[in-house]
């Protein structure tokens, strides 16, 4: 027997069920039926506690220690969904994350594959007349009957206590009246086919028959010739469209068996929106040359190095990318590049597409769920040799991995805020790590941590300290808005921004606005009694949006109408404040009637490819304004951009979080790279009640290394990362004073455990209302953890902390572990 086949004695499985209690391997039998199709990575059918799931196969053993194993029962896929470096990956990620592991292997999943078992209870036969049961056994019997015999047991436990009914039915069960059956899910998404058609004779007789037919039937002729003279097969509606024959001229051929049908796996299309020509033949400068020779140099050297390339905005590190990725086809390996949700535009996709062609695959949100698994398909097959996407194609399945490119490394969005809570940036570290892979980290403002670890040593540093072309990089003007309120300007407008608008439209120059808060007004306030109308379900204002007068809370996304008269004293004295981007448009085409205005947000882009639309009506007219929020910060490479304009640089200046400066000042030299890309030099100009601030006084100068002195000192100051480690718990719950007790007991057994005596905890801080106290009727309240020893802490956690946050004593409260948290919100 082969050797291979005799260590798949037995198969380590972990359970679909996302829960730490069963957070390991389980050790099944492997039926000798699959043990040449099972491998690691396969789907499996397993009995678990009594009823069949889902299960992962992760590895094998010739022995086993237990007596009696249970056998697997099924395969539930033809081809396994991963490999063994995924498995090592996700154990990464699920040691660091403190995730469950089955959830983290859902991640390196093909879309739409993932599979679920739904358990059912069947009535096997009525209760006799003659035989009596409990009163609640015979009202599901009852039950059972009336549903046809056969009904979900999710179902039957919203109609009953689960505990209760669990009693029932076993009861029930052992007097055979009901049977528990199980049914497996099928996947969501398949390959797409489409019917081909092919030659099924000899091109001898192929040709004889067209002598003898060429006048009776020139359809079948034509169809015939075409095929045997390109050689090839073709789709039905190719023939029916290209060439002009009916289906009915091919069933005929069929029939005769000149022809055969055939099912041919097809790819689902994906639309090109090129915005402009991707520019070739680019010549680097001294920085860019510098740059790419040392990443040539760990290409090249076969080394796992990370490097951080800081270049401010319009400094050509894109065309950096380009050329590594280059050198990495040239080794005969493949890349990923990663960028943000928010700046994977059209422009972005064109520029790799360009460069590299059908090499390419897309891995994002906005394709469908059949495109997203025909590209994973097809970077597994090998199809693809380069990967562009967002957060999650750090997992996408390329073999012979030689760089991935983390692109705005800062940007928060590479953070999951959903379980498995993992960082995009620090993944791709990892298994860089794992395949000897080089890491690009680029960014005109790297984040504090990644700063921190150049600095160190622990990443290679590589700048990039001018534009290309030599072009000019806009200073940025700050105004301050509490002056111009003095002054009596009470618009949305300082003086400046105005009229540098008026001179840029007089020479028919293009402009980005920038306001990173959508909707009309940020609230609703009466001016007699003072009353705010907040969102019913969460402890925030609601946003006012002009169209359909409609608010919205922009965090459950709970909609009313917006009242006429104030709904605590029945004023109609009510005002609107704060602005949001639809009331900067409806200002700028009362300024401006004659312009092109454009706003992108949201609300504005919901539709599929009305983002495109939206920008290449911004692109192709002159006089343009381009409004929006940070969805147009970056990624945008418009020539004839000459002006931002900031309307407010305070957004997220104020929010109660130690990132806010650092937000603030990334946000604002982000979308003021938009300017001064081309010939034409740029201008920006930042509107700020807070020109005091630090973080807005390092914006004049675009000094993001004045910026980061102070930045860092203010963190070591209070132990902030990137000199300490941070887990937040969020706990939250429907019950106020339930959630409160639940935060307090985990405080307490962290204050009790020792940590803060030994030194691996620097800092307990908390439990305290989170900031956004209420969000879907539930109330949070969070523990942060300053950690200086975070191995030690998370293994104390994952065996200890489930004790303490017991559903017995805490039945309807939540609890979130977030390790290395971007917002604490």
């Amino acid at each position: 027997m082969n050797k291979d086949i005799l260590k798949k004695q037995y198969a380590e499985v972990i359970v679909d069920i996302s829960a730490f209690e069963v957070d390991r391997p389980f050790t099944y039998k492997i039926p000798e039926k699959i043990k040449e199709k099972i491998s690691i990575g396969s789907m499996a059918l397993v009995p678990f506690s009594k009823r069949q799931q889902v299960g992962f196969v992760i590895g094998f053993t010739e022995e086993s220690d237990i007596a009696e194993l249970s056998e697997i029962e099924a395969l539930l896929d033809e081809s396994p969904v991963f490999n063994e470096e995924m498995v090592n990956l996700c154990h990464f990620v699920a040691d660091y994350y403190l995730s469950p592991l089955s959830g983290v292997l859902k991640l390196v999943f093909p879309p739409g594959r993932t599979r679920s078992v739904t358990e059912f209870i069947c009535l096997n036969k009525p209760l006799p007349e003659n035989q009596k049961l409990a009163s609640f056994q015979k009202e599901i019997l009852d039950k059972l009957e009336s549903l046809n015999g056969k009904v979900l047991r999710k179902d039957l436990n919203l109609l009953y206590n689960p505990s209760s009914l669990a009693f029932a039915l076993k009861k029930l069960e052992e007097k055979s009246f009901v049977s528990k059956t199980y049914e497996v899910s099928k996947p969501k998404i398949e390959e797409k086919t489409e019917q081909y058609v092919k030659l099924n004779q000899s091109k001898k007789t192929i040709r004889e028959y067209i002598e003898k037919q060429f006048k009776k039937s020139p359809k079948k002729t034509k169809i015939l010739k075409y095929l045997m003279e390109e050689n090839k097969e073709i789709s039905v509606k190719q023939a029916e469209g290209n060439v002009g024959i009916s289906r009915a001229v091919l069933n005929q051929l069929s029939k005769e068996g000149y022809i055969s049908f055939f099912k041919k796996a097809v790819k689902r299309r994906i639309d090109d929106q090129a915005l402009m020509s991707a520019s070739d033949n680019i010549i680097l400068n001294k920085d860019q040359k510098t740059a790419v020779e040392k990443i040539f140099k760990s290409l090249n050297e076969n080394k796992s190095d990370v490097f951080l390339l800081e270049g401010v905005t319009g400094s050509g590190k894109t065309e950096v990318y380009l050329r590594a990725i280059e050198e990495v086809l040239r080794l005969g390996k493949t890349a990923i590049v990663l960028v943000p949700e928010i700046i994977l535009t059209p422009q972005t996709i064109e520029r790799f597409k360009s460069r590299f062609g059908e090499t390419v695959a897309i891995l994002h949100s906005h394709l469908t769920a059949g495109q997203r698994f025909d590209q994973w398909m097809g970077i597994r097959k090998g199809e693809y040799k380069v990967v562009i996407g967002v957060r999650s194609a750090v997992f996408a399945p390329l073999e012979n991995l030689g760089l991935i490119v983390v692109d705005e490394e800062h940007e928060s969005s590479y953070k999951q805020n959903r379980n498995p809570r993992y960082h995009a940036r620090e993944v791709a570290v990892k298994r860089a790590e794992f395949d000897n892979a080089v890491v690009v980290l680029g960014s005109a403002t790297p984040s504090l941590e990644s700063k921190y670890k150049a600095e160190e040593k622990m990443f290679n540093f590589i700048g990039l300290s001018k534009r290309v072309e030599n072009r000019i990089i806009p200073e940025i003007e700050i105004v301050d808005m509490r002056e111009e309120q003095k002054a009596g300007n009470k618009t949305i407008f300082s003086n400046v921004l105005q009229e540098a608008i008026k001179d840029c439209l007089k020479k028919d120059e293009k402009i980005i606005l920038f306001l990173n808060r959508r909707g009309y007004s940020s609230f609703i306030m009466c001016y007699d009694c003072g009353y705010v109308v907040k969102c019913k379900r969460c402890s925030v204002s609601m946003t006012y949006h002009q169209q359909g007068k409609l608010l919205r809370c922009h965090h459950c996304d709970y909609i009313k109408p917006a009242p006429e008269v104030c709904p605590n004293c029945e004023s109609r004295n009510i005002g609107y404040f704060g602005i949001g981007t639809q009331r900067v448009e409806s200002e700028l085409k009362t300024l401006f009637p004659e312009t092109n205005i454009v706003r992108v947000d949201r609300d504005s882009v919901s539709r599929k490819d009305s983002h495109y639309h939206k920008l290449k009506r911004f692109s192709e007219n002159k006089k343009s304004i381009l409004l929006g929020t940070q969805m147009i910060a970056k990624g945008l490479d418009f020539p004839e951009v000459t002006l931002v304009g900031i309307i407010n640089s305070d957004t997220v200046l104020n929010l109660p979080d130690f990132r806010a400066a650092e937000k603030t000042f990334q946000l604002v030299m982000q979308v003021s790279g938009r300017a001064g890309r081309g010939a034409l030099p740029g201008r920006v100009v930042a509107q700020t009640y807070s020109p005091e601030s630090y973080a807005i006084e390092s914006l004049k100068n675009g000094d993001y290394n004045n910026f980061w002195k102070q930045e860092v000192a203010f963190r070591k100051e209070l132990d902030y990362p990137p000199f300490s480690n941070l887990i937040n718990l969020l706990v939250s719950g429907d019950k106020e004073n339930e959630t409160e007790e639940a935060s307090e007991a985990i405080s307490k057994f962290f204050r009790e455990s020792g940590f803060l005596d030994s030194g691996d905890l620097i800092q307990i801080l908390g439990p305290a209302p989170a900031p956004l106290y209420r969000i879907m009727n539930r109330y949070r309240w969070h523990i942060l953890l300053k950690v200086r020893n975070p191995d030690k802490i998370k293994k104390f956690i994952k065996l200890n902390l489930k004790s303490v946050f017991s559903k017995k004593l805490f039945k309807n409260v939540n609890l979130i572990i977030d390790v290395d948290p971007v917002w604490v919100l």
